[in-house]
């Protein structure tokens, strides 16, 4: 393969790659090229899982600088929770004469402070921590799974397909935290 070639052919995957362009035909046009041509390259250097390696990998990394910057704000909002209660408290002890109104303001800021720091903590304002809402969500997309595969069990006669569609699915859900490289469900639980 000659070198303006092989330029071609890695600015061809490029585009691919970068999401600038999706088709076999967008890439040729650009490029002035077969389609063919790109098609040929793209199955030879799998393009398509290339893609899809770079994108879980941005993925990836946008998650773990959310949950970083998440974190660092529920350190600051705790913190500041914290100063707002110590400033009431030193007010609290120098006035004497407080009326039922500020005691009334009081309770309003002091309700507002413990659920900044409950939210601040990953919390819900009600009590229930981070761990247990994640757990109803995992309880109810098993309960959606469930429910497809039943449908499936239904509707799809040929046993085979129905194991790919079941496997195909499972394979689309990330695995629960913890719970090691497999999906909620085995799909061989049928």
């Amino acid at each position: 393969m000659s070198k303006a070639t092989a330029k071609i052919r890695e600015e061809a995957r490029e585009l691919f790659l970068t999401r600038q362009l999706n088709t076999n035909a967008e890439i040729a046009a650009r490029l002035r090229l077969k389609p063919h041509t790109v098609g040929v390259w793209r199955k030879q250097e799998d393009w398509d899982g290339l893609r899809l390696k770079v994108s879980k990998h941005e993925a990836d990394r946008m998650a773990r600088r959310f949950a970083s910057d998440r974190v660092n704000l529920n350190v600051v909002h705790y913190r500041y929770w914290d100063l707002l209660l110590s400033n009431l408290g030193d007010l609290l002890k120098t006035r004497k004469d407080l009326s039922i109104k500020d005691l009334d303001c009081v309770a309003g800021i002091l309700e507002s402070a413990q659920k900044g720091q409950r939210l601040a903590k990953g919390m819900h304002i009600a009590g229930e921590t981070e761990e247990i809402i994640r757990a109803e969500a995992q309880a109810e997309l098993r309960h959606a799974i469930n429910l497809v595969r039943e449908a499936i069990k239904e509707n799809v006669t040929d046993e085979e397909t129905r194991e790919r569609i079941g496997r195909a699915i499972l394979a689309a859900i990330p695995a629960e935290p913890g719970a090691g490289t497999a999906g909620p469900e085995d799909p061989d639980a049928d």
